[in-house]
């Protein structure tokens, strides 16, 4: 189906574009000018309604989406709806108009029927969401306004889109009312709404809020937010913005939930042409192409949170949110145009599946406190050559622009840890507890959220990687002398999973007839003996239930889907003496108190300790068995706390993604009993926007998508991209007597057989030295019965190096292609201080992984 939408550039015809392009039909738009945030896939031609009126020939629908309110952005007018309806009436095609409540909306109706056209004409309510266009805006204006005792019946915008989804798939013509179930009184909403601010915007005029004839529910369309839902997501994306009658404004203070989600494979702003990177073989349908004035990408970074290959849906949510970092990070710093365009766009691309990040673009503009070989050094390794800028490297920022950069990062960082907290209140908050037994309206909403949601949650991630870097150095410098100063894992690192499996390990030590009767492996008989392990294990699945191996993986199976891995996991690390713990800390040296924001208050083994004037001869020695807690300086307190911070927003955006995970299952399940997925696990195979609009092809995209992520699995992606990819070679096996060289993270050293961990095996038996690409939080949990860990990338604060410095036991990180040279069986020496893996023994022939 062919859609011309007309005021396609305003914020809601950006939505539907979005949401028609995703539901397989083509749009033809029409706007003043053209916006960054308009889908590329839109055949866009600029003009007003003349122009609009020469493309009505050849569609299915005309959707008229400009305002016919006058003074407001987009706004057509009347005349303008005039041209359109007369010309659909011409060519005999349908025309649909929402019209919003205000005083112009009897003038427009008439004209639609007046014209002649077969039409459909949405009375919609006021509208409300964390959208907050000029509709938005003057909806919180009149119930900041009007007397407490009014009545109101609001539409959030998604609704609206919905339906206007729903309305140009359907042959069915006439006046439709669109908006919430429930009445709801303004005085409940004025307190919903405390202190926003929508002063000089005008109000709507009173409602009718009677059930009348003609409304959605005799479409068969049922809306997902009710009036009280709108209040409190209107709420939600008022907070650091600024109301305006043209619509919200960001605070440049603040970091609000993203309104907008920047599309994928837009061209940048000044035309240059994108290209692919893959072989031709090798090209699949997620891929980026890229800007080749920065064509350099690494995947050290991104591999620990996003280990691949990704599913399409994961890929869409994840890179959405990515993209919104970029653009975010981007205006804080002011960065100028191209090298922000490069952010948002390109800070993070695909290929083959994996994330990868943007090294060009960070070294185009570094935040403050990294240089461009800091850059280079963190993403790709230390004494990395790569030509970040072939063709022109981009100009350097005047004095003034980087001063100003540096007082916005600061002003942000100050308030990092105030953002976190609120972030994950609210993940704490609003999690749904039951998602089969919401509608269908309410899953799709409630998934537009999370994904919203999402994209808050990767910018706070970003801000917090920046500031723990730049807090950081003096820590950092210390561990390249002696890496003993990382200290203990916990000490460093607010690891949220292994300390918790702990706890269960240290019940099943206790008590030497419960362990023994978990070596059996039967959890429910566990219980039964010991009430207080079942309780503590029911309350640690609560709790870290949204975390595990791919925990970012939509299709993944996190611990509260697989809590046999929780069990198994505390089992292994119960066969472990308990480790020792850290000596008492020594009584502070009075100094400086550090940024309230940055800094939490420091208790138990969690707390760093303040650095005191005793004598190295006066410390406890430092030993794999007795591993004892680093002395710390302020500013490594503050790359602490802004770490722990960091991991916290993560944590939260976890929880999030498990959430969308159930919610896409529940709707893959109800599509596949429609008769429009096959199975539940197609759901992955779709982009957000398709599978909420499954479209006609639905299953042949499903089908070219699975095969292309099946076939890449059997691939070894580079972990650096350099204008091109390609497969890496296969590699010999290292022979006997030679050894591979990474980064000691862990001191000690240990003899063990290899155990290589595919992206489906996380299991590793005692002594053996498990061997990784990467390990994210829930995987690194798992390593407990492990002699020593290697693993190809990663760094000193990587979770497996956190983990490993908490077993003590040796880690080994960057050894680059360890999980391809090295053998399943292979029997090895690992250094954790000097980072040399020595192959002692090959493989025998008849070993598996």
């Amino acid at each position: 189906m062919r859609v011309l939408i007309s005021g396609v550039t305003s914020d809601l015809g950006r939505a539907f574009a979005r949401a028609v392009l995703g539901a397989g039909h083509d749009v033809l738009g029409v706007g003043a000018e053209a916006h960054r945030d308009l889908p590329p896939d839109v055949a866009f031609t600029a003009g007003d309604a003349a122009t609009a009126e020469s493309l009505v020939a050849g569609t299915d629908v005309v959707v008229h989406m400009s305002p016919v309110e006058r003074e407001v952005p987009e706004s057509g007018g009347i005349p303008a709806l005039r041209r359109l309806a007369t010309a659909a009436a011409r060519h005999g095609i349908r025309f649909v108009v929402p019209i919003a409540h205000g005083p112009d909306a009897a003038d427009a109706d008439k004209v639609v029927r007046d014209s002649g056209t077969r039409h459909v004409v949405v009375r919609a309510a006021p509208l409300g969401g964390r959208l907050l266009d000029w509709h938005a805006c003057r909806t919180v204006a009149t119930l900041l306004t009007v007397p407490r005792d009014t009545q109101w019946r609001l539409l959030h915008h998604d609704d609206l889109v919905r339906f206007l989804v729903h309305a140009i798939t359907s042959d069915r013509v006439g006046v439709v009312t669109l908006s919430a179930p429930d009445v709801l009184l303004a005085g409940a909403a004025r307190d919903s709404l405390k202190g926003v601010s929508a002063r000089g915007i005008p109000a709507w005029p009173a409602m009718s809020t009677s059930d009348r004839k003609g409304s959605a529910r005799d479409w068969g369309f049922e809306c997902g937010w009710t009036s009280a839902e709108v209040v409190a997501d209107l709420a939600r994306g008022a907070r650091g913005r600024k109301l305006t009658k043209d619509g919200a404004e960001p605070d440049a203070a603040r970091l609000p939930i993203p309104a907008h989600v920047p599309p994928r494979r837009r061209q940048p702003a000044d035309g240059t042409t994108l290209t692919s990177v893959a072989l031709p073989s090798m090209a699949v349908e997620m891929d980026d192409r890229i800007d080749p004035r920065y064509p350099v990408f690494a995947a050290q970074q991104t591999a620990e949170l996003f280990p691949g290959p990704l599913t399409p849906l994961s890929i869409d949510v994840h890179t959405a949110g990515l993209r919104t970092a970029g653009r975010t990070l981007g205006r804080v710093l002011g960065l100028p145009t191209s090298v922000a365009d490069e952010w948002t766009g390109r800070g993070h691309a695909v290929f083959g599946h994996h994330l990868y990040t943007g090294v060009s673009a960070l070294a185009a503009a570094p935040p403050p406190g990294w240089t461009e070989r800091t850059v280079t050094d963190q993403l790709i390794g230390p004494r990395a050559d790569a030509d970040l800028f072939p063709l022109e490297r981009p100009a350097r920022r005047g004095i003034v622009a980087r001063a100003a950069a540096w007082v916005r990062f600061a002003g942000m960082a100050r308030r990092y840890r105030t953002f976190v907290r609120d972030y994950a209140a609210a993940a704490a908050k609003e999690q749904v507890a039951d998602v089969a037994a919401l509608s269908d309206g309410a899953l799709v909403v409630r998934a537009l959220l999370l994904r919203d949601r999402l994209a808050e949650g990767w910018t706070l991630t970003q801000l917090g990687q920046f500031v723990a870097y730049f807090a950081g150095a003096p820590l950092r410098k210390r561990a390249k002398a002696d890496i003993a100063a990382l200290g203990r894992g916990v000490d460093v690192e607010h690891e949220p999973v292994y300390p918790a499996i702990v706890g269960l390990a240290d019940l099943l030590r206790a008590d030497d007839d419960l362990r023994a009767l978990a070596e059996w492996g039967d959890l429910e008989a566990v219980r039964q003996k010991s009430p207080e392990f079942g309780a503590a294990f029911d309350e640690l699945v609560a709790r870290i239930g949204h975390r595990g191996p791919c925990e970012t993986e939509l299709a993944g199976t996190p611990f509260g889907q697989r809590p046999e891995l929780v069990f198994a996991a505390a089992l292994s690390a119960s066969r472990r003496p308990a480790p020792t713990p850290p000596p008492a800390p020594t009584p502070p040296t009075p100094s400086p108190s550090p940024s309230p924001d940055l800094v939490e208050p420091e208790t138990g083994d969690a707390a760093a300790d303040p650095e005191t004037e005793k004598s190295e001869e006066d410390q406890p020695e430092s030993t794999p068995d007795t591993p004892v807690r680093a002395k710390r300086t302020l500013l490594e307190k503050l790359a602490i706390a802004g770490r722990r911070q960091r991991d916290t927003a993560v944590d939260a955006t976890v929880r999030y993604t498990n959430e969308l995970r159930g919610i896409v299952r529940e709707w893959g399940g109800r599509q596949v009993h429609a008769g429009r997925l096959v199975d539940v696990d197609d759901a992955f195979y779709l982009t957000l926007d398709e599978l909420l609009n499954p479209p006609a092809d639905a299953l042949r995209r499903i089908e070219r998508r699975r095969a292309d992520r099946e076939r890449l699995r059997r691939v070894r992606v580079p972990a650096v991209v350099s204008g091109s990819w390609r497969p890496e070679a296969a590699v010999d096996p290292v022979p006997e007597g030679k050894q591979l060289h990474g980064v000691g993270v862990s001191p000690g050293v240990v003899e063990g057989l290899v155990r290589v961990l595919t992206d489906d095996k996380a299991d590793v038996e005692a002594g053996e030295v498990a061997v990784v690409r990467v390990a994210d939080a829930g995987r690194a949990a798992l390593f407990g019965p492990a002699a020593a860990i290697v693993t190809d990338l990663g760094g000193p604060l990587s979770r497996a190096a956190v983990v490993a410095r908490e077993l003590g036991i040796p880690c080994v990180t960057g050894a680059r292609d360890a999980s391809a040279r090295l053998a399943p069986g292979t029997l090895v020496r690992v250094d954790g201080t000097t980072g040399d893996v020595l192959v002692l023994a090959p493989a025998p022939m008849t070993v598996h992984n």
